[in-house]
């Protein structure tokens, strides 16, 4: 009697099981297939609720495929419950995460490669249409792991009316790291004090690895495997920021929400930022915002950033599903749309031919900044390496820290041994 309840338990958690298995939930075999949907919002702004409407609005497209967006926080938020979904075997059916993600994502088995979809529609003709920029990020050792979608680059935003009023030609912002300082010298004289900056670098580090590649130098490895961080280009990053800091130029420590609300508020005059706020910036500030490319140094360079679509492991209606999806909100007119709303810098070369996409440009220059940042200097992928969101979070404390004062050489010797701690496990792989 207590064999045959044994097996029955066991029966009934074998159904479970397979019940769980590719996504967790039955789906049935035909009519509408559906997905979850995970995303993140990283940056300033009513990202939500531009990305909620474009949900609703392929749904109503067709009668195939229905979709639930589900916004889960920033990108690590999002990245952590994507993972965990996945592990519990509840995995969602498509989530737009954090490009870097991918080497912890398919050391997961987490995600479907792509190479297969992109054939059936048409092999390099239809993957050209995306920036090439942004591709390289998507694509490991010859596959292609995701779609670009929410893609960005920092940038440089300025108030051109303090540029006025300090006598700064609005039409002239700074190029290189001495143009930058020598501008903030000039704005320090008409506008500071009281919780007013010419210039805020927030702690971030997507904005610190183009810096070290500015100064000529690399931060991690093409494997993903290992970070240079106790290096002399590390050193010259940082002597540009404290240098700000130490003559009252820039806060030591800001966040990067705040920044940009500082920004927003006229207490900032220049500011390094994502593409991604440039809609919540031109719709909130009171005066002319100007944008440029990041300023440079030795080496003309800037890294891409942002989100991709990635698909799940479920089961193959629900990734041919996921495809219609993700293809739908990056083609053409989507990704010009996005990026007319968003700010995020439309992924297709085919967008920038759009007519709508050319008059929204034309009443709104700042609008083309990044896209010229991408095809006129170097571009460079985003900072990328297994265990990627522990290794970036030891960075911002390395930012947080020597801007807050800590000594420059302990901080980078003992952050080095920290990452190389953490790495430790895939560089034995080799």
């Amino acid at each position: 009697m207590k064999k045959r309840i044994a097996l029955c338990v066991l029966a009934v958690l074998l159904v479970g099981t397979l019940a769980f298995a590719g996504g967790g939930r039955e789906q049935a075999a035909t009519g509408p297939v559906y997905l979850r949907f995970f995303y993140p919002v990283g940056v300033a702004g009513d990202h939500a609720r531009i990305m909620d409407r474009m949900v609703r609005e392929f749904n109503a497209s067709q009668n195939e495929v229905v979709v639930e967006a589900i916004f889960s926080g920033g990108y690590r938020e999002t990245m952590e419950r994507a993972q965990t979904a996945f592990l519990s075997g509840n995995a969602p059916e498509v989530a737009v995460l954090d490009a870097p993600a991918t080497f912890d994502l398919i050391e997961m088995g987490a995600i479907l490669p792509l190479d297969r979809f992109i054939e059936q529609e048409g092999g390099n003709a239809f993957i050209s249409n995306y920036l090439a920029g942004f591709m390289e990020i998507s694509r490991l050792d010859g596959t292609t792991w995701s779609l670009p979608f929410q893609r960005s680059t920092p940038l440089f935003y300025f108030n051109k009316d303090l540029f006025r009023a300090a006598g700064l030609d609005p039409n002239a912002p700074p190029r290189t790291w001495a143009e930058v300082e020598r501008a903030a010298s000039v704005l320090s004289n008409h506008f500071g004090g009281d919780g007013r900056w010419p210039i805020s670098i927030p702690i971030n580090f997507w904005l610190l690895k183009p810096m070290i590649l500015q100064a000529g130098g690399s931060l991690d490895a093409p494997d993903g495997r290992s970070v240079a961080i106790d290096t002399p280009e590390m050193r010259q990053a940082f002597g540009y920021m404290l240098n700000l800091v130490n003559r009252g130029y820039m806060p030591a420590i800001r966040q990067w929400a705040p920044s940009v609300n500082d920004f927003i508020a006229g207490n900032v005059a220049m500011l390094y930022n994502s593409t991604g706020s440039l809609g919540h910036i031109s719709r909130s500030a009171s005066f002319e915002v100007g944008t440029a490319f990041l300023p440079t140094h030795r080496r003309e360079v800037v890294i891409e950033g942002g989100g991709n679509f990635f698909i799940f492991r479920t089961d193959e209606r629900r990734q041919q599903a996921a495809w219609k999806f993700i293809t739908w909100m990056t083609n053409a007119e989507n990704a010009a749309q996005w990026s007319i709303e968003s700010g995020y810098v439309a992924v297709r070369e085919d967008s920038y031919s759009l007519p709508f996409f050319q008059e929204h440009v034309r009443q709104n220059p700042n609008a083309i900044t990044a896209f010229n940042q991408l095809q006129s200097v170097e571009v460079e992928r985003n900072f990328m390496t297994f265990q990627q969101a522990q290794v970036a979070e030891l960075l911002n404390e390395v930012k947080e820290n020597i801007l807050g004062g800590a000594n420059i050489d302990v901080t980078l010797r003992e952050a080095q041994t920290s990452a190389d701690r953490i790495l430790a496990r895939f560089q034995q792989r080799r």
